[in-house]
């Protein structure tokens, strides 16, 4: 069976990064392109950023969000490469399996705020999340692969930038079934890191 993974890009309003997979099939397959859904009219209330990170030096260079032993403790790291994202460089780590962790920042797109405007959307998940080294996050996307592996957390460094990691498991992965936990545990890692580089 092949597996296909995919970067889909979501609207600019969302500012996310966004990993799917495919069906598993003898045959490559391209995943459906993530549902645009429009923001909620209620005004929810978004946790506001005590302690804002200066996460400057990180944003076109986000393989230095994870060190060597970061990316090893969170996959098992045996590569990475820095790509595109929707707004700036994500950096993707994989292991032996090619299990993935994607990380990158979005700045200037709103904050966590830009989530929480597709809170009620009927198109992929949101939900809050506990709290990343004390910053407010949510694991949120436009289509819904948690239970392919596929989750992604979104935490909120500043009321107008977010640090996002996604996470692409394969069933062999011990962390298949709860690909969230994994997600939170990037996103921790990394903010460490902005923490410590401050």
């Amino acid at each position: 069976m092949t597996r296909v993974k995919t970067r889909i890009a979501a609207g600019p309003a969302v500012g996310l990064l966004l990993l799917a997979t495919a069906a598993c099939s003898s045959t490559p397959g391209t995943p459906a392109p993530a549902a645009s859904a429009a923001p909620s009219s209620s005004s929810p209330s978004v946790p506001k950023v005590n302690a804002p990170l200066d996460a400057a030096k990180y944003e076109q260079n986000p393989c230095a969000l994870l060190s060597s032993a970061q990316a090893t403790e969170v996959i098992k790291s045996v590569r990475n490469r820095q790509g595109k994202g929707l707004v700036g460089p994500i950096c993707t780590w994989n292991d032996a399996d090619s299990n993935s962790v994607a990380v990158g920042l979005v700045p200037g797109q709103g904050g966590l705020a830009s989530s929480y405007a597709y809170r009620d959307s009927a198109a992929g998940y949101f939900q809050v999340a506990p709290d990343v080294n004390g910053y407010p996050a949510v694991y949120t996307s436009p289509s819904d692969d948690r239970k392919n592996g596929g989750c992604q957390a979104v935490v909120g460094i500043k009321d107008d930038e977010t640090l996002t990691s996604s996470v692409l498991l394969d069933k062999t992965s011990p962390d298949y079934r709860d690909p969230c936990s994994l997600a939170a545990k990037a996103a921790a890692a990394a903010v460490a890191t902005i923490k410590a580089g401050a």
